[in-house]
């Protein structure tokens, strides 16, 4: 009778894991990870400064699937809705592609070089009080003399524009295009420095 009672149940759960939707998957919209073209700066030119950029980390949180926060204390993840990379590959991409579109950033791998660490903290959908894509990222940035020349936490927010799962990577686009952005100048800012140029 128990046999039979297991056979009912995994035939049951086999029913429902046929007809669950298949997962779908999602990028951001995103400028700085598709590469666009930066403006020209109307800046002078300014002598590159050799920059390492380490592998960007992320949360554990932060993996595949979609994460929603209801408040600072609730965080939860979407079933079927996937990022097509994880948070951070966005991330490290978006990045790299900011920074070799910085004349006065040099991105190299030589140990001697200033080195620029990142994690991402938050990659969410935001349900209240607004319903907002939300990216953070924690930087530490130290010169080629080991001093910490940056360290906090850069952030941006969108509004998303209805409940569909494309209106999330949307706004996730341009919360991390933001970031992303606010990110690579205070990097340059650092770099060229009156200490920095004085090398």
């Amino acid at each position: 009778m128990r046999a039979a009672g297991i056979a009912v149940a995994l035939l049951a759960a086999g029913c429902l894991y046929r007809n669950a939707p298949d997962p779908r998957f999602f990028r951001p919209e995103s400028t700085a990870l598709d590469g666009a073209a930066a403006a020209p700066s109307t800046r002078p030119a300014r002598k590159a400064v050799p920059l390492r950029l380490r592998p960007v980390t992320g949360a554990p949180l932060l993996r595949e699937r979609i994460v929603w926060r209801a408040s600072q204390v609730e965080y939860g993840q979407y079933e079927q809705w996937r990022w097509s990379e994880l948070p951070e590959r966005y991330v490290e991409r978006a990045l790299e592609n900011a920074l070799l579109a910085t004349q006065s950033v040099d991105l190299t791998d030589e140990p001697g070089a200033a080195t620029l660490t990142v994690q991402v903290v938050a990659f969410d959908e935001v349900l209240t009080p607004a319903h907002v894509a939300a990216v953070s990222l924690a930087v530490d940035l130290v010169d080629h003399g080991r001093r910490r020349i940056l360290d906090r936490t850069f952030g941006a927010q969108a509004p998303i524009a209805d409940e569909t799962p494309a209106a999330t990577a949307a706004a996730m686009g341009k919360a991390l295009d933001e970031a992303i952005a606010a990110l690579a100048a205070a990097v340059e800012e650092k770099l060229q420095g009156p200490e920095q140029r004085g090398r």
